[in-house]
């Protein structure tokens, strides 16, 4: 009984296995080992050989035929560099030449002459001039003195009119760069006649000198004769 029902249970439990096994999906294959990476060499093929990707087979010659024109093109030929910018050279110093009022200065009067004390005294008299101190050139000048054209018998009126004429001169931008001294008669060689108006004062048979100073390249002319123990101006122009 026991085997008659084993039987029974095979026979119908047959039919249900095999469709059971025939509805089971088939195993899956076992991976396949990896294929091992070509060398370097075969992998990097020549530029010119690998077709661009997504380019026709009508593009391909077209596309070779400029690879090689641009490689068989000469490569651009180095710029020369630019040649450096040379500064400019500097202009050459063109220097004013000096006024042409005066000759070279004269050589230093012997000390003790008399040309050399008319020179002290006509360097500390223009020194004053220059500084606006008129009075104290006074007892430096002999009476009556001429003044240009204007003659002053007394030292105060001579000094009031000095002074204006000054001020309007820009004593401070003048310069006293030398004293020359001739006997009268020199000067008249050298630089001409003075102006009618000093030459008409000289007094004749006594020795006058007369003193050239260079006033930042002007003529000043001082007269001096010998008054008392010194020599004292008695005409100034310039």
């Amino acid at each position: 009984m026991r085997r008659w029902s084993l039987a029974l249970l095979l026979t119908l439990a047959a039919p249900v296995l095999a469709q059971e096994a025939q509805e089971a999906p088939p195993a899956a294959p076992a991976a396949e080992p990896a294929p091992a990476p070509a060398p370097a060499a075969e992998q990097a093929a020549p530029t010119e050989q690998a077709a661009p990707t997504g380019s026709t087979p009508a593009e391909q010659p077209r596309r070779r035929r400029k690879q090689e024109a641009a490689a068989e093109a000469p490569a651009p030929a180095a710029q020369a560099p630019a040649p450096a910018t040379q500064a400019p050279a500097p202009a050459p110093t063109v220097q004013a030449p000096a006024p042409a009022v005066l000759a070279a200065p004269a050589a230093a009067p012997e000390p003790g002459s008399v040309q050399d004390q008319v020179r002290n005294e006509a360097r500390y008299l223009v020194g004053y001039l220059l500084t606006g101190d008129v009075r104290s050139t006074v007892s430096m000048l002999s009476f009556p003195f001429q003044l240009e054209e204007r003659r002053f018998d007394a030292p105060e009126p001579l000094v009031v009119t000095w002074v204006k004429e000054l001020r309007n001169k820009r004593t401070d931008l003048v310069t006293l760069y030398d004293v020359e001294v001739l006997p009268y008669a020199e000067m008249e060689k050298k630089y001409g006649k003075p102006p009618a108006r000093l030459g008409a004062i000289v007094p004749r048979g006594t020795e006058v000198y007369a003193a050239v100073a260079n006033l930042s390249g002007r003529a000043a002319v001082l007269l001096y004769r010998q008054d008392g123990d010194g020599w004292k101006a008695f005409a100034y122009t310039d």
